[in-house]
Formats: C-alpha cells, sequence, structure tokens
C-alpha cells in the first residue's frame, strides 16, 4: 500500500513538471520567434488570478448526537487559481489552472472539490488540449486531457476529472460524447482517491436539442465499470466499507425544460423536468461467518429510480423578481426482486448538486446549504423566491422540506451525520439566504470586488430522535478579485 501511495505521488510530481515544462513552451515560443509566423501562434490569448478570501462558520455535525462532542468550526480560507489558455494553432488551444488553497483549520470545500475537509493544499485543476479542425462547424471539437466536466443541473457530472471527449455545440443541439477516469485527486494534502472511487472506467454522452425557441429536451446517459478489488481487500482485513463498489451501473436521464439555468432570461414562465434512472450491479461487504476473515463480499442487483419537478413564474422584469417550487424524490431501501439487492437510486459520485437554478446568476445548492444531502432516499419540496439585476446583484431565498423515502435507510452527507433513529421519515427542513454582488465582472478597477454570501440553517426532524439539537448553520462569506 505504501508502494502504490509512494508511485501516486511519483506521477503527480511528475505531472506537474510536465506541466510546467508545456506552459513555458508557448512563451518561449513567442519570445524567440523570428517570423511573423511564429510571432501568432502559439499566443496566449488568456491570462488571470482569481483570488478569493472566505470566512467559513459551521455549526455541529454530530447535530449534539457525537460521543466525542461537538464538531462544529469558525475559521478563514484563502484560495489562488491561475489559469492560463493558449490558441496554438489556428486549430489547436490549450488550458492550464492551478490552485492553492489554506485555512485556519480543517474545513469543508465541497462547494468545489467533492467534499472533503482539508487545511490547505496545492491542486492541478485543468489541463487539456482541444482541437476544432475535424469540420468546418465552429462550435465541433475534440477535447482530452483533465477538465471541469460539467451539465447544467450540477447532479450528474460537476468534477475534475482526466478524459477524452467530443463535443457538438450549436445553436439548436449540443452534444458531447466521452470516455474519463478518475486517477488521482492531483493535490498534495490527499493525492489518492477513495476507495469507492477508485479503479472506475465511465463511458458518458449528453445531448441537448432546442426543438422549439427557448424549450429544450435532452438526454444524458453515464456508465461506470469497476475493474479493482477493493471490496475483496476489505473483505480479507474483516472491514465494513460504508458505500459499495461500483461493478457494472448505467445512469440514463430524460430532461425537458425552458431557459431554465438561463440567468438572462426574460421569458414570464419556467419550467424543468427530470425522470432518471439507475441499473446494473454493485459490491457490497458483509459479515459471513463462513469467510475466514468473517466478511466476504458479494455483488447484488442496483435498480433505482428520481425525478425532479420545477416551475417558476416572473413577477418583475426590471429588477428580475421570480418565485419558484421544486418537488424531487429518489428512490430508496433494499426492496428488491431478491433479498439482498438495492432498489435505492444513487448518483454518479461526480455531481455537486449546485447550479444557478434559481434563475439568477448565484450557484445555489439544491439540497441546502447547511446539510447538502446526496440525492438518494430522499423527498424533498423546495420552495424559493429570487431578486436580482440578471448581471450585477441578486438575492435568493429558499426553504426545503425534507422527508426520507424508506426510513429504515439513510441518507449520506459530506457536512452532517446520520444518526437516524429509524422510527420516523421526518428529516426536517432548512433555510438559505444567498447573495451575491459581482462588482469585478465588468471592472478593471482594482477596487472593484466580488462578494458572496451562502448562508443556512438545518433543522432536524423525527428522524434524529428528541436529543438532536434544535438546528445547524452553516455560513460563507466570499471576497472575490480577478487579476
Amino acid at each position: 500500500m505504501q508502494l502504490m501511495k509512494n508511485y501516486r505521488l511519483t506521477r503527480f510530481a511528475l505531472s506537474f513538471s510536465c506541466l510546467a515544462s508545456v506552459s513555458a513552451g508557448p512563451a518561449m515560443a513567442q519570445s524567440t520567434g523570428d517570423g511573423e509566423e511564429s510571432q501568432a501562434y502559439p499566443r496566449l490569448i488568456e491570462q488571470n488570478v482569481r483570488s478569493k478570501l472566505s470566512l467559513i462558520s459551521e455549526g455541529d455535525r454530530r447535530l449534539g448526537l457525537g460521543a466525542n462532542g461537538d464538531a462544529k468550526s469558525d475559521e478563514a480560507g484563502i484560495d489562488i487559481k491561475p489559469e492560463w489558455v493558449w490558441q496554438l494553432s489556428p486549430h489547436w488551444r490549450s488550458k492550464l489552472l492551478l490552485q492553492a488553497f489554506g485555512a485556519t483549520g480543517q474545513v469543508d470545500v465541497s462547494d468545489e472539490i467533492g467534499g472533503t475537509s482539508t487545511d490547505g493544499f496545492f491542486a492541478l485543476r485543468e489541463a487539456w488540449l482541444d482541437y476544432n479542425g475535424l469540420s468546418d462547424y465552429p462550435g465541433e471539437s475534440i477535447r482530452f486531457g483533465r477538465e471541469r466536466l460539467k451539465e447544467d443541473t450540477g447532479m450528474w457530472w460537476d468534477d475534475d476529472i482526466t478524459l477524452v471527449r467530443w463535443i457538438f455545440d450549436t445553436s439548436l443541439l449540443d452534444t458531447t460524447v466521452g470516455v474519463a477516469q478518475k486517477l488521482a485527486e492531483l493535490r498534495t494534502d490527499n493525492n489518492e482517491l477513495q476507495d469507492d472511487e477508485q479503479d472506475i472506467g465511465r463511458i458518458f454522452a449528453n445531448t441537448r436539442w432546442q426543438w422549439r425557441k427557448g424549450h429544450y429536451l435532452g438526454f444524458l446517459v453515464t456508465h461506470g465499470q469497476g475493474y479493482g478489488d477493493q471490496a475483496e481487500e476489505y473483505a480479507a482485513r474483516g472491514l465494513t466499507p460504508n458505500d459499495s463498489f461500483t461493478d457494472s451501473l448505467t445512469w440514463t436521464a430524460i430532461q425537458a425544460d425552458r431557459n431554465y439555468f438561463d440567468w438572462h432570461s426574460h421569458d414570464a414562465f419556467q419550467y424543468f423536468a427530470s425522470v432518471a434512472a439507475v441499473n446494473g450491479t454493485d459490491t457490497v461487504v458483509g459479515e459471513d461467518p463462513s469467510a475466514p476473515s468473517g466478511f466476504s463480499d458479494r455483488e447484488r442487483d442496483v435498480s433505482g429510480w428520481a425525478a425532479d419537478l420545477g416551475a417558476r413564474a416572473q413577477l418583475l422584469d426590471t429588477p428580475r423578481w421570480v418565485i419558484g417550487a421544486h418537488g424531487a424524490i429518489a428512490s430508496g431501501g433494499s426492496g428488491g426482486g431478491e433479498p439482498g439487492d438495492s432498489d435505492a437510486f444513487q448518483q454518479t459520485s461526480l455531481e455537486s448538486n449546485r447550479s444557478s437554478f434559481t434563475g439568477t446568476r448565484s450557484q445555489v445548492h439544491r439540497f441546502g446549504e447547511a446539510i447538502q444531502p446526496e440525492w438518494s432516499n430522499l423527498k424533498v419540496f423546495t420552495f424559493y423566491t429570487a431578486l436580482s439585476d440578471r448581471d450585477a446583484w441578486d438575492a435568493n431565498l429558499l426553504y426545503h422540506r425534507y422527508w426520507l423515502s424508506d426510513e429504515m435507510g439513510t441518507v449520506r452527507s459530506d457536512l452532517v451525520e446520520p444518526g437516524f433513529t429509524g422510527a420516523s421519515d421526518d428529516l426536517g427542513q432548512s433555510v438559505d439566504l444567498v447573495l451575491g454582488y459581482y462588482g469585478d465582472s465588468a471592472s478593471t478597477s482594482w477596487a472593484a470586488f466580488d462578494v458572496r454570501l451562502r448562508g443556512g440553517v438545518f433543522m432536524p426532524g423525527d428522524a434524529y430522535g428528541d436529543d438532536a439539537d434544535s438546528s445547524r448553520h452553516r455560513v460563507v462569506v466570499d471576497l472575490s478579485k480577478r487579476f
């Protein structure tokens, strides 16, 4: 295991060294070229540094139920992201995005990097090449490298991953198809992937068709194929992981919307609808008296489904004032066709659940800032209202009500430990306030900054029992500047 860790760290260091050479190459070519043509390519077409100072306050993650005391914090963090984009030739383009993060203590960075607590790291976020000489369509290209793979909802893909994908983007049709795999986190604090994310090859595709002006139909598919032996290793060591291991799982979704994620829209009424399913097999580890370690791994069938329906009405156009509501459900439990099978919906593990679904520029967590649950074994009703001028500022107020689909099951969260009693499906409720001011976007002044507040309060329900705290908060204030 130590040998593997050293190998991964060495690979991480070599990646940084190679990328440093790549970043130096175009600049050197520009400065040393003698002819007019060498001056034209390669050329740096975008270069900036995004900096962010954050103040983060969180209530007890154990909701007062932990045996080791409270798990709450008040910390500060600083985040710096340098970015370069080069035009290498008429058809070749490249991007490099790095990150340096530091905090006064352990904080959660789930708004950007998949819910891991840290006090600092250096990271490679993106490094890719793009070739658009496949045809005469300006929106067609093939891209390979490490990229932030994201779709509008954030509930399927919003993660940094190594991939090769074909992109076709026109005014009526937006399509991508590719293969991907997480090779490492590429971070100095924790380079290794979590065990349940290792050794999974992925195939993905997404298409969105504008069948009528402002109205879209979409289809999304993701397949994950596991090829590792993590489950066997856990069983041999007599350990039971909290998660299952992907064997062969396929996610499909059909979506329809009317400009729902376009925060510049002037539509008086907008809608969003998504129906999804996951099918296949995964591997779990459980007790087995006949095994030498007392545990063994076994394959189980998975068949889950989920739906999310939302509508929004615009009451005023300038400033834009909207009200909206969503109803989301994800199946849960183990009531499959055979004993031990699962009919619980599970997400792709590439999601962030964060998007601009309130009709403003702000990226808001779909299921609540103070709890941030995964979309599994969950029923959620959401009501929101938002006010904005579309470009410079916005204000979002949201209310969420939660239930368990299966009261004997659980819900995973990066911020709140489960602690369910199994006596009720009442998970609780939460209120979020998200404010944004974007002074840096339209100004080159050194005095212009972006300011964002994301605050939430979660109030646990009967599923946590009578001894749980009455509320838990999470408040993040960001002050950002692009240089």
